[in-house]
């Protein structure tokens, strides 16, 4: 009977299958260290692709917000030409007016009355002035009262005056009878009806001259 020892053959399938195991670990090994790179790199594109979309967002940013501001500015210097303008156009509109405010100043004043002084700040008046009487200051105030120019007549004081003022200059009344120095503040109303139409102001009395 003839005997065939296949130790030597298993052993050397062994050592084939241990090889092909380690050759297939490695190329495994290697595949698996390729696909990491291949990802490594595509993930690093993809960062520095994101990054320059940043950049650019960024850059754009900035440019919108030099923008806004330039925008913001533009519509300041308008609002202030638009203000200007109206500023302009308003006193373009009431260029008449100061007219129109001394000649209804002769027209409310009754005779026997005089100013001495008159002061305005915007649509406020204050004037002092003497009068032969206290009715010629009450004839002022309704005058006043009545005038489509002005309004709301107060009257702060009123007091007896020598028949000279400061100056030396004789005041009417000046046969030794005594005077009301007085004290009065009003306001500018602008009639509905245009400045140089016209309006009607009260003729019940002649306006006095200013010393």
């Amino acid at each position: 009977m003839v005997r065939i020892n296949l130790l030597p053959h298993r052993q050397e399938r062994r050592k084939e299958q241990r090889e092909t195991f380690i050759a297939l670990c490695v190329a495994a090994a290697a595949l698996a260290v390729v696909l990491v790179m291949l990802w490594n790199h595509e993930v690093a594109a993809a960062l520095d692709l994101q990054n320059q979309r940043n950049a650019y967002i960024d850059a754009e940013t900035s440019k919108l917000d030099a923008n806004i501001k330039a925008i913001d500015e533009m519509h300041k210097r308008k609002e202030d030409l638009l203000q200007r303008m109206k500023v302009i156009q308003e006193l373009q509109g009431r260029r008449p007016v100061i007219v129109r405010i001394f000649d209804e100043m002769v027209r409310v004043i009754p005779n026997g009355l005089y100013l001495t002084s008159l002061e305005r700040h915007q649509d406020n008046f204050h004037v002092q002035g003497i009068a032969e009487n206290t009715n010629e200051v009450s004839s002022l105030m309704r005058n006043i009262s009545a005038s489509p120019w002005f309004k709301s007549p107060q009257l702060h004081n009123v007091v007896a005056s020598s028949t000279k003022d400061n100056a030396g200059g004789v005041q009417p009344g000046a046969d030794g009878s005594t005077q009301q120095r007085f004290d009065l503040s009003f306001s500018l109303q602008i009639p509905k009806q245009s400045a140089t139409d016209g309006a009607n102001p009260p003729t019940k009395s002649k306006g006095g001259a200013t010393p």
